[in-house]
C-alpha cells in the first residue's frame, strides 16, 4: 500500500475502492535538494506527500526568504487550501534534502472528492490540522521572545533540528544568523 494512502488512514477511513483509485493515480517522483516543488503565484498542480526527505515552506520579500514551516518524512505537505479554494499558491516550497514524493493531482483529487466523499473528511481534518499550527505560530510571534521561540521550534523539531539549516532557522525565527548564533551560546 502506498505511503499517501497510509496517512489519509491516519485522518479517517477510506473504502477499498477508494484506495484502488488512488494507487492508480500516484505518482512517485524523486526530487533533488533544492527543487522547487511549488512557487509562489502559479496554480498547485498536486497534493504532496513526503516518503522520504525534508521540505520547507517559505515566502520571498525583496531579497530575503522567509521560512514558514518545514515538513519532513512521512508527511502530507501543507498545501491543501489552495486546491479546496482553486487559488494560486501564496507560497513556494522547496526540497531541502534530496526527496521521495508522491503525488496526485489536483484534478484527479477533486474528482475523488465527489465520487468517494470520505475523502472530504480525511482532508478537512488535514486543514484543520495545518489551521491550528498557523493559529500556534501566530501566537507564538506574537507573545513570544525569540528566544522562547527559538527553543519551541527545537522542540517542535525534535530529532529534526539537525535537517534545518542555521540560515532556514533564522528566517523561519526572522532574526539574523548572527543573532541565532548568540541565541546558541546562551
Amino acid at each position: 500500500m502506498n505511503m499517501l494512502i497510509r496517512l489519509f488512514e491516519q485522518y479517517g477511513y477510506i473504502s477499498a475502492q477508494c484506495k484502488e483509485v488512488i494507487e492508480q493515480n500516484i505518482q512517485t517522483v524523486h526530487l533533488k535538494k533544492g527543487t522547487v516543488i511549488q512557487k509562489r503565484g502559479q496554480s498547485p498542480m498536486a497534493l504532496y506527500a513526503i516518503e522520504k526527505g525534508a521540505v520547507r515552506g517559505f515566502y520571498t520579500k525583496e531579497v530575503r526568504t522567509i521560512d514558514t514551516w518545514y515538513a519532513f518524512d512521512h508527511t502530507i505537505l501543507p498545501a491543501t487550501y489552495q486546491m479546496y479554494k482553486s487559488s494560486v499558491a501564496n507560497e513556494n516550497i522547496q526540497c531541502m534534502e534530496d526527496c521521495l514524493v508522491h503525488c496526485i493531482s489536483n484534478s484527479v483529487m477533486l474528482r475523488l472528492f465527489r465520487e468517494y466523499p470520505e475523502l472530504n473528511l480525511i482532508c478537512r481534518r488535514l486543514v484543520e490540522e495545518y489551521a491550528l499550527d498557523l493559529q500556534q505560530r501566530a501566537y507564538q510571534l506574537q507573545t513570544m521572545s525569540v528566544e522562547q521561540r527559538y527553543y519551541s521550534l527545537l522542540k517542535d523539531l525534535g530529532d529534526h533540528f539537525t535537517r534545518v539549516s542555521s540560515a532556514n532557522m533564522a528566517s523561519y525565527l526572522g532574526i539574523t544568523e548572527q543573532v541565532l548564533s548568540h541565541i546558541r551560546r546562551i
